[in-house]
């Protein structure tokens, strides 16, 4: 018996953690393009992009935000999948689809502490429809710059 406990408390502390933590909330920059019709697009950098906060509910959602205190009506779920991919990071793919049909899409990747399982950091890829603008269509990258909570 004494040989079972040891040899789980080895495999417990050994192994990654499976599930970081959740509730954290972090500013989030984007970068790309936004196309809205012929001949018409522009780039989206940090200087003109839409303010966006992302919150992490659980590893299956996300909740992204056009305020960072999540006011009702401000704020949209992510739902989508985990895989760990190492002791510290995590990769995800997630989308939303709206009774409008606009939509968005991401896919990524989560850095975090490994003792705490904190986020420190999230990165990757989007592609939104009618998400920034009406009639439009957006395509980049996105990225955590600072954590809110």
């Amino acid at each position: 018996m004494k040989r079972l406990v040891s040899a789980l408390f080895l495999i417990v502390a050994l192994s990654p953690v499976s599930a970081f933590g959740f509730g954290e909330v972090f500013k989030v920059e984007t970068t790309g393009t936004e196309y809205c019709g012929d001949f018409f697009s522009r780039r989206i950098s940090p200087t003109n992009n839409v303010d966006w906060w992302v919150r992490v509910v659980s590893d299956t959602e996300l909740s992204v935000s056009y305020t960072p205190d999540f006011q009702p009506g401000t704020f949209f779920a992510i739902f989508g999948q985990t895989y760990q991919t190492g002791s510290t990071s995590a990769a995800f793919v997630g989308g939303q689809l709206f009774q409008d049909l606009s939509y968005v899409t991401i896919q990524g990747k989560a850095t975090y502490d490994k003792k705490t399982g904190a986020i420190k950091s999230l990165a990757g890829t989007f592609i939104s429809k009618d998400l920034m603008g009406d009639g439009c269509f957006s395509s980049g990258t996105f990225k955590t710059v600072r954590r809110v909570l």
